[in-house]
């Protein structure tokens, strides 16, 4: 494993091969729960946003 860096962005390199089936599978669900909590946070302000539209348009309709 080694990480690099350059201007402005960072990227690490893992060497796969020397990595035992179990440590493969565990890097690749580490992988994917990350990018699935990336998804659900994007999500969650969207629903956020939307819920805030919603109840603003409730309430002047109220009005």
């Amino acid at each position: 494993m080694g990480s690099e860096e350059g201007a402005g962005t960072s990227s690490l390199r893992i060497d796969l091969d020397a990595l035992t089936p179990a440590e493969r599978r565990d890097l690749a669900n580490a992988l994917l729960r990350a990018a699935w909590s990336a998804v659900l946070e994007e999500t969650r302000v969207l629903r956020l946003d939307l819920l805030v539209e919603v109840d603003e348009s409730v309430l002047s309709e109220a009005a």
